[in-house]
């Protein structure tokens, strides 16, 4: 695992009313008409849960880049966690156990990944567009899920370009279930005080289509 520009941080809940910008729900297009990057088919989105009585947001999101990009030592983490016995709740050092004991109970290598921190949201487009699913935090909903309010959440980056962030909600799945957002209203929701946190795995995931 390496670790850019990072200082241990727990997904931030702020207590401040939301931001205001432009945020819509929709499908695989962005509003100019964009195909979205990362298309994980509906089917395997699956919900957030709890694994003793905390949510395993983080883990869910790290189940999602996993099967994006086929590293199975990582499928179904929160349903691991339930199984044994662990909390949910995440935060980097935790991530940095998990990994490699997820991995050494299923016999499979250890997933490799980086953990950012901080505000950067180049870094996210640039794994975006090379094929990479990200997670990352997420502090309010720009379209007003959450009843508008500040939350400590992780979620999926699916798409990012110089216009518009599309955000893979584990709370909110399926493929009309994509909350766009133009670049301003991102980075308020990812590091709204600079301390946004970020998982990529390195692996790839599959190559896109052929386009005429």
């Amino acid at each position: 695992m390496k670790r850019l520009a990072f200082v241990p941080v727990l997904i931030l809940l702020a207590l401040a009313p939301p931001l205001c910008g432009s945020a819509k729900v929709g499908g695989k297009l962005s509003p100019d008409g964009t195909e979205i990057q990362i298309d994980l088919p509906g089917s395997q989105h699956k919900a957030n849960i709890s694994s003793r009585g905390l949510g395993c947001c983080v883990f869910r999101s790290l189940d999602h880049a996993a099967k994006w990009c086929d590293e199975p030592a990582l499928f179904g983490m929160p349903e691991w966690m339930v199984s044994k016995g662990i909390p949910g709740g995440g935060y980097p050092e935790k991530v940095d156990k998990l990994i490699p004991q997820i991995a050494k109970d299923r016999g499979l290598p250890t997933p490799e990944y980086v953990q950012i921190q901080g505000d950067d949201i180049e870094i996210l487009k640039t794994a975006l567009a090379s094929g990479r699913m990200v997670c990352i935090t997420y502090s309010y909903s720009a379209t007003g899920r959450y009843g508008g309010q500040r939350i400590a959440h992780m979620v999926n980056a699916v798409h990012g370009d110089d216009k518009y962030f599309a955000i893979l909600d584990n709370n909110y799945i399926g493929e009309n279930n994509y909350e766009w957002n133009d670049i301003g209203s991102f980075r308020k929701t990812y590091s709204p005080r600079g301390d946004g946190w970020a998982v990529i795995l390195l692996k790839h995931g599959p190559p896109p289509p052929p386009r005429n």
